[in-house]
């Protein structure tokens, strides 16, 4: 089959990497189809570009996946509406935790023909021929899974995006060290339960090929929790050290595993930043979330961190269960101190 795999533009001059469909597109092409990426995300394309594009190219599949949000929904609708007014209109289909939630809601607003629900390395088969919604059992060995199909994408944009602690020539590029997640946060987007880690030494032969073949020197890890436990983020951090990678990296941590021993330890191997889930001030509310903290051990991790030269990132939600005007007040203070 001929697959267009369509990267939306969500308005940013330099675009995040769009790793979940990179890694749809390899496990595609794996499979011999032939998959070609629609980067309306690079070259800011008008929705109108899309419908002509379809009229004036053969495809058999056209795929978009979107997260959710009101902006990504607004944008789905407008994509599809470009996918269904063509004349060549595609078997079409639709991913991403978005639509995930109500396949059959997305379904009817967009009038696709399928919906993968979840984890789509598996289900994208059965969605690229088949009708309705599709999931399939997690991945277990997530090791299996081939790495994303970096040459089908314009690399040498997407490494000219920033983060924390960038200089003009460092080269950003996000990877997946592991997926889901050890706690049970009650507001978590996530529909699937349990964490599977990749194996050390592949993260690091991922590492090593963006190195090589794209010079890319600082890494995101985008998954929903690298610090998943004291023990995993030291072996990584280990893994690196002793392979002698030399890069500096982004994750996202957790402040009771946030101890003077493991980020000295980060910040030997690499790390720069740690974006921390704080959420709220307030121990009710933190237990409301079954977040698994408290607001001392948010103060002693965040205090460790800077101490060891890593800039922490901060974050609170608010309108959880037991917020009120006091909670938000606490919330508002301590970003501001």
């Amino acid at each position: 089959m001929r697959i267009l795999l369509i990267a939306y533009d969500n308005g940013s001059y330099i675009s995040p990497f769009p790793t979940g469909l990179a890694y749809i597109a390899s496990v595609l092409r794996e499979e011999y189809h032939d998959v070609v990426i629609y980067n309306q995300d690079v070259h800011h394309y008008p929705d109108e570009h899309l419908t002509w594009y379809l009229d004036n190219n053969k495809f058999d599949v056209v795929g978009v996946g979107v997260v959710g949000g009101y902006y990504q929904y607004r944008k789905l609708l407008r994509i599809s509406g470009a996918i269904n007014r063509s004349k060549n209109r595609p078997h079409f289909i639709l991913g991403g935790h978005g639509p995930s939630p109500e396949p059959k809601y997305f379904i009817q607003k967009t009038t696709c023909d399928a919906v993968v629900v979840g984890e789509g390395e598996k289900a994208v088969f059965h969605a690229i021929e088949g009708y309705g919604s599709f999931k399939e059992e997690l991945i277990v060995d997530v090791d299996s899974i081939p790495f994303p199909a970096y040459d089908l994408f314009p690399i040498e944009h997407y490494r000219l995006i920033r983060e924390a602690h960038c200089k003009p020539a460092d080269f950003v590029m996000p990877i997946i060290s592991g997926r889901g997640c050890t706690f049970k946060c009650n507001f978590c987007y996530r529909m699937d339960e349990g964490f599977r880690p990749r194996s050390a030494e592949s993260v690091i032969e991922e590492i090593k090929l963006l190195q090589e073949q794209y010079g890319i020197n600082y890494i995101v890890f985008n998954d929903e929790l690298l610090m998943s436990s004291v023990e995993r983020t030291a072996r990584l951090c280990e893994a690196f050290l002793k392979e002698e990678l030399e890069f500096k990296w982004f994750c996202n941590g957790r402040l009771n595993y946030a101890k003077s021993d493991l980020l000295k330890l980060m910040k030997q191997a690499g790390c720069v930043c740690i974006n921390y889930g704080i959420e709220a001030m307030d121990d009710r509310v933190l237990k409301n979330m079954n977040k698994s903290l408290t607001v001392e051990q948010i103060y002693k991790g965040i205090e460790a961190t800077l101490a060891e030269g890593i800039s922490p990132g901060f974050n609170i939600i608010f309108g959880n269960i037991g917020d009120n005007k006091e909670v938000l007040k606490k919330d508002v203070e301590f970003l501001l101190q």
